[in-house]
């Protein structure tokens, strides 16, 4: 199933992340699998959301696609270039395709160099700054709403969303192609956050940008993706447009995402974790031993017969023409948004103590 409705600008197939850890005198190093199997496509000019919790494998993911990483199995493929096979000056020409934006623009922009300084580097590369470049600093500042004539100011003289947009000049002033925004609205006031989200959307509909958000937060990569995939323990387990994804979850993780998640103004929905999502717990899931999501999922606590769910892991199959599912009982869990809705309306009906009843006029 493909991501893109035009010519692919990222492709992964078929990868697999492992990375070793511990081991010692007499001691083997553990193999820790971050990235299990995953097949993905990114079209140009479009928004793919990565969701997940701590631990999904979302960032090693993006790392992927950011050449930090390399994959132990698998194929990677950037506008048609695998970057593996670069080296010297193609390699480093290559990975100004790809620029990040971080979590807190406040460490990860250097307190000792002006704004100026700081969007002209990957520019300049230590060289002296010309015309042109200094014309595109300028440019840069008025694209993302700040003033030319603050760019020889500090970061800590800016707000937090401030900052932020200078991170985000900054990652534009090479022209990439794709810009990765791991978590850009978390370390930002709930104020500013539909700011710089409407921001990123305006500079991609200008410049055809395609982005890659990393989050743990469904809503706020729905204001911003076209595409999400969700994951869980290094695998997709539900890829889709964003609107399915949110408004129809198929899979039990992803409505566990979704009734957490607070929503722009910082409100949590109502009902978060009601009765009906207490989990059968059964130890830890291991690569032998079926559905890695069981001992969490509120379906399989409820389920009748759950021992397809403890012999066989789900594949990614298409449930809908444009959406894709990792789980045997995908119908099972809009049962269960159900129940949660009808609980949601019994709270709402449901008279506050203390109340007081209203006097006729």
């Amino acid at each position: 199933m493909s991501t893109s409705a035009g010519q692919p600008l990222v492709e992964l197939k078929d990868v697999t992340v492992d990375f070793r850890a511990g081991g010692g005198f007499r001691e083997p190093a553990k193999v820790v699998r971050a990235v299990d199997d995953v097949s993905l496509t990114i079209g140009g000019g479009e928004t793919l959301g990565l969701v997940g919790g701590t631990g999904s494998g979302k960032s090693t993911l993006a790392h992927l696609v950011m050449g930090m990483v390399e994959p132990t199995k698998g194929s990677i493929v950037i506008a048609g270039i695998d970057p593996r096979t670069l080296s010297g000056r193609a390699l480093r020409d290559h990975r100004r395709r790809v620029q990040v934006v971080l979590q807190d623009p406040y460490s990860s922009l250097d307190p000792r160099m002006r704004v100026e300084d700081l969007i002209a580097e990957p520019l300049t590369l230590g060289g002296r700054r010309s015309k042109a470049v200094q014309d595109r600093v300028n440019e840069l500042l008025v694209l993302v709403g700040l003033p030319p004539a603050k760019a020889t100011l500090y970061p800590h003289q800016f707000s937090g969303g401030q900052r932020q947009r200078i991170a985000i000049a900054r990652a534009l002033a090479p022209r990439p192609e794709i810009v990765v925004l791991d978590e850009p609205t978390s370390a930002l006031d709930v104020s500013v956050r539909a700011q710089i989200i409407n921001l990123l959307n305006d500079l991609q509909a200008t410049l055809g940008v395609t982005y890659l958000v990393i989050s743990h937060d469904l809503v706020t990569v729905a204001t911003l993706a076209s595409t999400v995939a969700v994951m869980y323990a290094g695998r997709i387990v539900e890829l889709g447009p964003t609107k399915s994804i949110y408004n129809r979850p198929q899979h039990p993780y992803t409505l566990l995402l979704q009734q957490s998640a607070p929503d722009l103004e910082g409100n949590f929905l109502k009902v978060k974790q009601p009765q009906v999502l207490a989990p059968r717990t059964e130890g830890v899931w291991r690569a032998d031993e079926g559905c890695r999501y069981r001992s969490r999922c509120a379906l399989y606590a409820f389920l009748d017969e759950p021992e397809r769910c403890r012999i066989e892991e789900p594949a990614l199959s298409d449930v809908a023409p444009d959406q894709a599912v990792a789980c045997h009982f995908p119908d099972r869990t809009a049962d269960l948004a159900v129940e949660m809705a009808e609980a949601a309306a019994r709270i709402d009906a449901k008279p506050r103590r203390g109340a007081a009843a209203a006097s006729p006029a």
